[in-house]
């Protein structure tokens, strides 16, 4: 039997993608420097705060539509108000998540299903929300995924658990450059049968970590090791979500010689050092 793996689109073994939270002023010149060097980020919005202070903190509305949604980028729940799930109650944290996704949907119309947990988000739990509560009711809201705040990981494996979606690293991780140099070393091709997965590199922070430091050079320098690798996808965090779910929704048959397509996307997979296209609708013999 033929070991399978996803591979995204146009047989590319690799992914990257950014996230970045709450929506400030910094949003804009974020954007605009991983525009210039085609990468993609998914910016955590809170619904309730767009446009909302006196010293002009956050962005309008009209501000995330063109130059965040206009470039190309995702725009993702953080809450309406910005509540750590794990720390409020279970009816207190359905309201923020469920109040974030429509304000969202309602500024910007279609569907807006990703999300970023706020402040703590789920490492720290109290007033009797648990994990498995909060997974729940985010599955009960139509959110396809949420990313954590659990932790770095530098492994660069797909998540197990898209309510716990933990990224690579911070920018600010003094093991970002290595992190990076790691990841584009790999040769997923070249590793033993069973164990040749696509790799992602997920970046998180908040864009004004920039200013506070000042040392937007960092982000440049990030960019630039990161950008322009033809085996590489660089794409928002819901991107890789629906992509992944079409390539799990492949239909094979008992001795996975048969393949059939049932989504409405082109998927690549590999089997047995050999890379395969199907596209929507398609069967495919193997």
């Amino acid at each position: 039997m033929k070991n399978y793996f996803m591979r995204f689109p146009e047989g590319r073994t690799k992914a990257v993608t950014l996230s970045y939270d709450d929506g400030c002023r910094a949003d804009l010149r974020l954007a605009e420097t991983i525009n210039k060097y085609g990468l993609k980020c998914t910016f955590n919005i809170n619904s309730s705060l767009m446009g909302s202070n006196t010293q002009d903190w956050h962005l309008t509305k009209e501000e995330i539509a063109e130059h965040l949604l206009g470039t190309g980028h995702e725009i993702a729940v953080h809450g309406a108000l910005h509540k750590a799930p794990g720390m409020t109650t279970i009816i207190d944290g359905i309201r923020d998540a469920l109040d974030g996704r429509i304000g969202l949907e309602r500024a910007f119309g279609g569907i807006i299903k990703g999300m970023a947990y706020p402040n703590s988000g789920i490492r720290i739990f109290d007033n009797g929300a648990t994990y498995n509560d909060v997974k729940n009711y985010l599955i009960e809201l139509g959110i396809a995924y949420a990313r954590s705040l659990g932790g770095d990981n530098d492994c660069f494996l797909m998540p197990e658990d898209w309510y716990n979606w933990i990224p690579t690293a911070h920018h600010n991780n003094p093991k970002i450059m290595e992190y990076i140099d790691e990841f584009l070393k790999i040769d997923v091709n070249s590793e033993y049968a069973g164990a040749r997965r696509p790799r992602i590199f997920y970046m998180w922070g908040h864009a004004f970590e920039f200013d506070r430091n000042d040392n937007w050079e960092h982000l440049t320098e990030i960019c630039e090791k990161l950008s322009g690798n033809d085996d590489i996808w660089y794409a928002t965090n819901i991107e890789i979500y629906n992509y992944t779910k079409a390539y799990r929704s492949l239909e094979f048959n008992v001795d996975r010689t048969v393949v059939y397509n049932p989504t409405l996307h082109t998927v690549w997979f590999h089997a047995d050092g050999k890379d395969y296209c199907i596209k929507s609708g398609a069967t495919l013999n193997i």
